[in-house]
């Protein structure tokens, strides 16, 4: 029986963990690298993750729309039977789609401080726990390196797994679990642009 999204968002700061570098540039790759999706969001149509994936297309252009206080740098999406113990004796399901994309604030007064990271994955929380979906989603806190100016500040990647008893019906259920990330996020950014009408 479905339930609420599960939700865990979690802090990865210490030395070991992942970060990233804005821009970043693939070292085995030269096609892969860093776009400025804000300034090129023609661009987003073009990328091999959304060119299959109408849902993830339709979030990064909401995410780079003027008005959102949002930016993405990386994301991705898979299709898989491998699960941790955990995954299959919660969702009892042989197969899973999953998703991650780094998102960050498209404002250096909040990127660069640790708590707007936090209530943003707190606020999530609230806003997709409601859907009932097997689904679950981890919100990760990670630092980041923004060039030129060499400066520390944060981001977080965003997780979505969701699954089904066959391929088909985990992405169909991956692609809802997406739109309702959508409408979680753009609720969220309608709350930023109040923020900066009033000045504050």
């Amino acid at each position: 029986m479905k339930g609420g999204v599960r939700v865990e968002v979690i802090q990865e700061l210490d030395a070991g963990d992942a970060a990233l570098e804005i821009p970043w540039a693939s070292s085995a790759d030269a096609r892969l690298r860093y776009v400025d999706l804000k300034k090129f969001p023609e661009e987003i149509p073009r990328l091999r993750e959304c060119r299959r994936n109408g849902a993830l297309a339709a979030l990064l252009l909401g995410l780079h729309s003027p008005a959102s206080p949002f930016r993405t740098a990386k994301c991705d999406v898979w299709t898989t039977t491998r699960q941790s113990e955990d995954e299959r004796l919660d969702f009892k399901l042989p197969f899973k789609a999953g998703s991650y994309v780094d998102l960050l604030f498209d404002r250096v007064k909040l990127n660069s401080r640790l708590e707007p990271q936090l209530r943003l994955g707190r606020r999530l929380e609230q806003l997709m726990r409601p859907w009932r979906l097997h689904a679950q989603m981890e919100i990760a806190v990670r630092r980041c390196l923004f060039h030129p100016g060499e400066r520390w500040g944060y981001y977080v990647t965003i997780f979505v797994h969701a699954y089904g008893s066959s391929r088909a019906e985990a992405k169909k259920e991956w692609n809802r679990a997406i739109g309702a990330l959508s409408r979680a996020l753009a609720t969220i950014a309608a709350r930023y642009g109040r923020d900066r009408e009033a000045g504050s």
